[in-house]
């Protein structure tokens, strides 16, 4: 019996086989059923690669958020705790949090033309009494002043503008100035010690800036007979900056009034 089907299994095959050479009419049928068989492999194979593909992505990206997560929480934790004791230190001291205003401001034009470290501002809420920081891309670009009643740009590179900062990681107190080209401190006591590749930062103790916004970085110490000075060479030269902040940190000193 076992041999009866196996005789007849081969038979069949025999008839596939000479069908498929000799007859093309049933060979092109074999190839279409076939060639749709294969195709169907195709598309629900690619389906499935792509859905354990975007399984794959979807598992790199939970697990990726988890990383973040664990790394954020005690932060956010954190700062919560430090705005709880800040808020208690205020209550017991009797003290107000006291934080910048920043303005946006647009430039208008130059002052004068042929010469790029002074533009009149589109300032809407200026204070004609006040002088104003001024800030770009979160750098020291210079400070905000009336003139003729009208705010007016001065960038730090003018001679005209000075600051009280800090230089290096030990806020060695000074006072910087422009000269058109790069920055110099001035009124460095002699027994600090600074070097070259120092970043310069506002005090916040001249009422304009508030303490900590970056200026530049030294270039150079220069010893002189009282004092020292350093060559700063700024982060920015915002002459062609279309906007800014102006900073108003509620503070006003005598030469303002």
């Amino acid at each position: 019996m076992i041999k009866n089907r196996f005789f007849l299994l081969l038979f069949i095959a025999f008839l596939v086989l000479v069908a498929l050479k000799f007859v093309p009419p049933f060979r092109g049928k074999v190839l279409q059923v076939t060639n749709n068989i294969r195709l169907v492999f195709v598309e629900n194979f690619s389906k499935l690669k792509q859905k354990i593909q975007s399984y794959q992505d979807q598992s790199k990206k939970i697990l990726l958020l988890n990383e973040q997560i664990k790394i954020l929480k005690p932060i956010a934790m954190q700062s919560k705790t430090n705005s709880i004791e800040l808020k208690r230190l205020l209550a017991e001291t009797n003290l107000q949090y006291k934080h910048p205003s920043l303005h946006l401001v647009r430039t208008l034009c130059f002052e004068k033309l042929g010469e790029y470290n002074t533009m009149w501002l589109d300032f809407k809420e200026f204070n004609p009494k006040k002088i104003y920081g001024l800030i770009y891309k979160g750098y020291v670009a210079g400070i905000v002043k009336q003139k003729d009643g009208n705010p007016l740009a001065i960038f730090a590179l003018d001679p005209t503008v000075a600051l009280s900062v800090y230089v290096g990681p030990y806020k060695t107190e000074g006072v910087i100035f422009g000269n058109n080209t790069n920055l110099i401190v001035k009124y460095i006591q002699k027994f600090y010690t600074l070097k070259v590749g120092d970043e310069v930062v506002t005090s916040g103790k001249d009422g304009i800036f508030y303490e900590g916004v970056k200026i530049g970085k030294v270039t150079k110490i220069m010893e002189k007979e009282l004092y020292n000075e350093a060559i700063v060479q700024p982060y920015i030269y915002p002459t062609n900056a279309r906007y800014f902040y102006a900073v108003d940190i509620h503070y006003n000193c005598k030469s303002q009034n």
